[in-house]
């Protein structure tokens, strides 16, 4: 949720996982929240927060097995941290005082809930505050990363990437990694990979690399339609766009539309359960590239896809994230 630009007040609740608005029906915290806007209806509700929780509070709290995530998507689509937890924060957003008071008056007597306190927030720029916190990221191996308004002036090793949708802005290791690979096979002197595919793409951000770099067709595969048109708007901001098609699903390739380079930045467990895919996409001497891997998963992931192509993979590692690359015969 986006705070509004003008001053607003802002009422902090907690709220337990179940709600009793009336004694003897309790409500589960989601279905109440999504009752918020009718219970406060007049009192100037203007928007809601309903808690972050990242991997490593999470994992403190022992609700996830591990601190360590390659993107909060890239997961279970079930999983829901904030849900897990016994007690949350609610922020609950207003045009005005009176409509502020009014409603922490009504919240403070629905059993499972908890005013903390009330608040005026002062105007802020919060795009300012985006664009200040996303600026060029430097690439070890491969170049820099611009968000679209950077002052830094685009070189032939620089992508432009938009940082607002899909996993991928050049931050995360496993991103870093599958670019240093990119640009290793997609070397400045020599033919680049004509067709590639990027698995789980994200912003498109590896695809897009590629393409940068030369190849001719790129195949973007994301499950997650939403950020479909972002793929498009940063393949246009690197004027790709023409060699690139975005999908949410792919079929299996024929004999002439195999892959000289695939790409698979995701979890371990998607990576095992599309290993025949992934592996069938190669074209003979193809290569492809799997990262989103922790210590624990690189040797079952190297063994099934060895076992699948032929051949052991080089492998890099960057803050505890592994990549694996196969170079097929």
């Amino acid at each position: 949720m986006k705070p509004p630009s003008e001053p607003c007040w802002v009422v902090e609740v907690t709220v337990a996982r179940m709600v009793a608005l009336d004694p003897g029906e309790p409500l589960e915290r989601e279905h109440f929240l999504a009752l918020i806007w009718e219970l406060l209806d007049g009192t100037g509700l203007c928007g809601l927060h309903e808690g972050t929780l990242d991997a490593a509070d999470a994992f403190a709290e022992g609700i996830s097995g591990g601190e360590m995530v390659v993107d909060a998507a890239a997961g279970d689509p079930a999983r829901d941290w904030v849900a897990a937890r016994e007690f949350t924060t609610v922020e609950a957003w207003f045009a005005a005082e009176d409509g502020a008071r009014s409603a922490a008056a009504t919240l403070a007597t629905i059993a499972g809930c908890v005013v903390l306190g009330m608040r005026c927030e002062a105007p802020r720029d919060w795009e300012a505050e985006f664009r200040a916190g996303h600026q060029a990221i430097d690439v070890p191996g491969f170049g820099t990363i611009l968000p679209p308004w950077s002052d830094a002036p685009p070189t032939a090793g620089s992508l432009v990437i938009d940082p607002g949708t899909g996993f991928g802005t050049g931050l995360h290791p496993t991103t870093r990694l599958c670019l240093a690979a990119i640009a290793a096979i997609c070397p400045s002197a020599g033919p680049p990979p004509r067709r590639v595919l990027d698995f789980g793409a994200g912003s498109g951000i590896l695809g897009i690399a590629a393409a940068v770099r030369g190849a001719s067709v790129v195949d973007a595969v994301e499950i997650d339609d939403s950020v479909h048109a972002a793929i498009l708007h940063n393949a246009d901001l690197n004027r790709v766009r023409s060699r690139l098609r975005v999908v949410a699903v792919l079929d299996a390739p024929g004999p002439h539309e195999r892959y000289d380079l695939a790409v698979a930045n995701i979890v371990a467990p998607v990576l095992m359960a599309h290993a025949e895919f992934l592996s069938a996409c190669l074209r003979p001497g193809g290569v492809l590239v799997l990262s989103g891997l922790l210590a624990g998963d690189v040797d079952d992931v190297a063994a099934r896809y060895r076992q699948l192509l032929g051949v052991p993979p080089a492998s890099t590692e960057a803050d505890g994230w592994h990549c694996l690359r196969f170079d097929v015969g």
